[in-house]
């Protein structure tokens, strides 16, 4: 014993704590276990109910709905939209129920309850202008190293194709207040004469493109020769080898069909001053603590197993007092 290495005995004190450990944590995990098992009715009980009474008061309360839009603005409208989505705003605070009932809005039961539009950075939106150049977009990047918002300043939001529209209503909006607002929007007299001149302007490019097109076939009727036999030739044989501008009229051709493919993709994005690219639905603006069908059971279980520590903790303490006397 006299000889025992003193780092030994070190060693062994704290394998045994180690063990008196590990000994106390599962007897802790055995009462826990024992305890559900004891108790399981009470708890499922507990939260079978909870999550009844909890169901209906989520559904008993009201909140907020929220939807986030992608717009495009067309016709160079975007200093329009962000101003009408402000002064809609105004309105609606001021209680200008003449401006609202103009528009389909109630006064009564206001609808409304936030807008917020903001653009989607695209910095190659800015290069599809003529007069940026290289330089200029290295300066967008100089500047938004020391100022990070140069990008969202005002002389650079009308430049950008897609916006986001955040819509924010009470609990009484509905996806009928979210076409009020895009009706609102579009309804600058202005706006949607543009628009009509703009697409009457493209079907009149289509249709010349279109005659052009036909022309060009004409042209290639004359001097081609097709299969007699197949009324839908795959080959064209021409006769006159010397001409030497039926190679540019099939580019011309070509040419003219690119437009028009493009030229009808406007059209689509043309149907109305705003147009919307997704349409989401209204949902429920919830909170972290919003669900009392989960958070409900939750704190009753926990309120349930409080109450068994606190009388052993009571029982705990009365043991010690009595044993002090």
């Amino acid at each position: 014993m006299e000889n025992q290495n003193p780092d030994e005995i070190d060693l062994g004190f704290i394998f045994q704590k180690i063990n008196a450990i590990y000994r106390g944590l599962m007897a802790t995990l055995y009462k826990i276990i024992r305890f559900f098992f004891k108790h399981w009715i009470p708890l499922v009980i507990i939260i079978i109910v909870g999550a009844a009474v909890g169901h209906f008061w989520t559904k008993s309360i009201k909140y907020e709905k929220d939807a986030t839009l992608i717009i495009t603005n067309n016709f160079n409208s975007t200093n329009y939209v962000y101003d009408a989505i402000t002064l809609l705003l105004r309105k609606q605070k001021q209680g200008d129920g003449e401006f609202l009932a103009k528009y389909g809005f109630s006064l009564r039961q206001p609808e409304i309850s936030d807008l917020i539009i903001e653009p989607i950075i695209n910095l190659y939106d800015l290069l599809e202008k003529p007069e940026t150049s290289d330089r200029n977009l290295e300066q967008f990047f100089d500047q938004s190293d020391f100022q990070e918002d140069i990008l969202l300043s005002e002389i650079f939001i009308p430049e950008y194709k897609y916006h986001r529209l955040y819509i924010i209503t009470t609990p009484d909006g509905t996806d009928e207040t979210v076409d009020k607002i895009l009706a609102y929007l579009n309804s600058n007299e202005i706006y949607q004469a543009t628009r009509e001149a703009t697409v009457a302007d493209i079907l009149d490019q289509i249709e010349q493109n279109k005659h052009s097109i036909k022309s060009i076939d004409a042209v290639f009727d004359v001097f081609g020769g097709k299969v007699t036999n197949d009324p839908n030739p795959s080959q064209i044989y021409f006769r006159h080898q010397e001409n030497n501008n039926l190679h540019q009229l099939m580019t011309s051709k070509n040419e003219l069909l690119l437009i028009n493919e493009d030229l009808n993709k406007k059209l689509i994005m043309y149907q109305d001053v705003v147009q919307v690219i997704n349409r989401p639905k209204l949902k429920y603006l919830y909170g972290p603590f919003v669900d009392k069908r989960t958070l409900l059971p939750l704190f009753l279980v926990a309120l349930y197993i409080m109450s068994f520590l606190v009388r052993d903790f009571y029982r705990y303490i009365k043991r010690i007092y009595e044993a002090g006397r």
